[in-house]
Protein backbone atom coordinates (compact mmCIF):
# COMPACT_ATOMS: atom_id res chain seq x y z
CA UNK A 1 0.00 0.00 0.00
CA UNK A 2 1.30 3.34 -1.12
CA UNK A 3 1.58 5.62 1.85
CA UNK A 4 2.47 9.85 1.98
CA UNK A 5 4.36 8.61 4.94
CA UNK A 6 8.08 7.24 5.43
CA UNK A 7 9.36 5.46 7.99
CA UNK A 8 11.92 7.65 10.39
CA UNK A 9 9.62 10.61 9.15
CA UNK A 10 9.12 13.25 11.73
CA UNK A 11 5.28 14.60 12.11
CA UNK A 12 3.10 16.53 15.05
CA UNK A 13 0.79 13.94 16.94
CA UNK A 14 -1.95 14.95 19.17
CA UNK A 15 -3.24 12.42 21.03
CA UNK A 16 -7.20 11.26 21.01
CA UNK A 17 -7.38 8.32 23.54
CA UNK A 18 -6.18 5.20 24.50
CA UNK A 19 -6.57 1.90 24.26
CA UNK A 20 -5.49 -1.41 25.20
CA UNK A 21 -3.13 -1.55 22.90
CA UNK A 22 -1.45 2.14 23.33
CA UNK A 23 -2.73 6.00 22.29
CA UNK A 24 -3.98 6.61 19.13
CA UNK A 25 -2.83 9.65 18.05
CA UNK A 26 -3.96 12.54 15.09
CA UNK A 27 -0.89 12.53 12.21
CA UNK A 28 -0.16 15.75 11.02
CA UNK A 29 -4.26 17.09 11.42
CA UNK A 30 -4.67 14.10 8.64
CA UNK A 31 -4.44 10.23 9.63
CA UNK A 32 -4.19 8.14 12.63
CA UNK A 33 -1.84 6.15 13.87
CA UNK A 34 -0.39 3.85 17.18
CA UNK A 35 1.95 4.02 19.63
CA UNK A 36 2.17 0.90 21.80
CA UNK A 37 2.66 1.04 25.07
CA UNK A 38 5.73 -0.74 25.67
CA UNK A 39 7.39 2.18 23.37
CA UNK A 40 6.04 4.79 25.53
CA UNK A 41 8.22 5.97 28.60
CA UNK A 42 6.27 9.23 29.45
CA UNK A 43 3.09 9.86 30.16
CA UNK A 44 0.42 11.10 27.73
CA UNK A 45 -2.64 13.31 28.24
CA UNK A 46 -5.47 13.46 25.63
CA UNK A 47 -5.51 16.59 23.52
CA UNK A 48 -1.61 16.69 24.18
CA UNK A 49 0.11 17.76 20.92
CA UNK A 50 4.07 16.55 20.67
CA UNK A 51 6.39 15.69 17.95
CA UNK A 52 6.44 11.81 17.51
CA UNK A 53 8.13 9.19 14.11
CA UNK A 54 6.42 7.04 11.86
CA UNK A 55 7.62 3.92 12.67
CA UNK A 56 5.99 1.74 10.07
CA UNK A 57 3.35 1.05 7.34
CA UNK A 58 1.57 -1.81 8.40
CA UNK A 59 0.10 -4.12 5.52
CA UNK A 60 -3.22 -3.44 6.30
CA UNK A 61 -2.69 0.21 6.37
CA UNK A 62 -1.98 1.05 10.11
CA UNK A 63 0.57 3.28 10.82
CA UNK A 64 2.69 2.71 14.14
CA UNK A 65 4.24 5.38 15.83
CA UNK A 66 7.18 6.56 18.21
CA UNK A 67 7.66 9.41 20.36
CA UNK A 68 11.43 8.90 19.55
CA UNK A 69 13.33 8.61 16.11
CA UNK A 70 14.89 4.88 15.90
CA UNK A 71 17.74 3.36 14.90
CA UNK A 72 21.24 5.41 14.83
CA UNK A 73 18.98 8.63 13.46
CA UNK A 74 19.22 10.80 15.96
CA UNK A 75 21.86 9.38 17.82
CA UNK A 76 24.34 12.27 17.15
CA UNK A 77 22.07 14.56 18.58
CA UNK A 78 21.94 12.77 21.89
CA UNK A 79 25.39 12.19 21.68
CA UNK A 80 26.04 16.11 21.93
CA UNK A 81 23.32 15.95 24.53
CA UNK A 82 24.83 13.42 26.88
CA UNK A 83 28.19 15.44 26.24
CA UNK A 84 26.93 18.50 27.31
CA UNK A 85 24.69 17.22 30.38
CA UNK A 86 28.71 15.74 31.07
CA UNK A 87 30.50 19.21 30.93
CA UNK A 88 27.52 20.87 33.03
CA UNK A 89 27.95 18.11 35.80
CA UNK A 90 31.49 18.47 35.82
CA UNK A 91 32.22 15.46 33.73
CA UNK A 92 29.78 12.88 35.29
CA UNK A 93 26.44 11.76 34.88
CA UNK A 94 24.78 9.07 37.38
CA UNK A 95 23.27 6.98 34.41
CA UNK A 96 25.04 4.76 32.20
CA UNK A 97 24.08 1.63 29.95
CA UNK A 98 22.71 -0.47 32.58
CA UNK A 99 20.48 2.05 34.54
CA UNK A 100 16.75 1.69 33.97
CA UNK A 101 15.10 3.07 31.23
CA UNK A 102 13.20 5.24 33.29
CA UNK A 103 16.14 7.19 35.05
CA UNK A 104 18.09 7.15 31.31
CA UNK A 105 14.74 8.72 30.33
CA UNK A 106 13.89 11.41 33.21
CA UNK A 107 17.58 12.93 32.29
CA UNK A 108 17.37 12.67 28.32
CA UNK A 109 13.80 11.71 27.08
CA UNK A 110 14.55 8.55 25.28
CA UNK A 111 14.75 4.81 25.27
CA UNK A 112 17.67 2.84 27.47
CA UNK A 113 18.33 0.95 24.14
CA UNK A 114 19.05 4.82 22.25
CA UNK A 115 20.77 5.85 24.57
CA UNK A 116 23.23 3.05 24.48
CA UNK A 117 23.49 4.02 20.63
CA UNK A 118 24.77 7.33 21.88
CA UNK A 119 26.87 6.03 24.43
CA UNK A 120 28.75 3.54 22.34
CA UNK A 121 29.51 6.39 19.86
CA UNK A 122 31.05 8.55 22.53
CA UNK A 123 32.67 5.30 23.89
CA UNK A 124 34.13 4.48 20.23
CA UNK A 125 35.40 8.02 20.00
CA UNK A 126 36.83 7.57 24.00
CA UNK A 127 35.68 10.60 24.91
CA UNK A 128 33.85 9.20 28.08
CA UNK A 129 34.05 5.92 29.87
CA UNK A 130 31.69 3.57 32.05
CA UNK A 131 32.09 3.48 36.11
CA UNK A 132 29.67 1.65 38.07
CA UNK A 133 27.83 4.44 39.35
CA UNK A 134 27.75 6.10 35.76
CA UNK A 135 29.32 7.69 32.81
CA UNK A 136 32.63 10.20 33.16
CA UNK A 137 34.01 11.96 30.79
CA UNK A 138 37.49 11.80 29.32
CA UNK A 139 39.90 14.35 29.28
CA UNK A 140 40.70 15.42 25.89
CA UNK A 141 43.88 13.19 24.74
Amino acid sequence: MDSIYKPGEKVDLVILRETDLGFVAEINGIDEGLLYHDEIFKVLELDESLPGYIKKIRPDGGIDLLLQSFGSFGSKELGGQILEALKQSKGFIPVNAKSPAEEIYDLFGVSRKKFKMALGSLYKKRLIKFTDTGTELLPPS
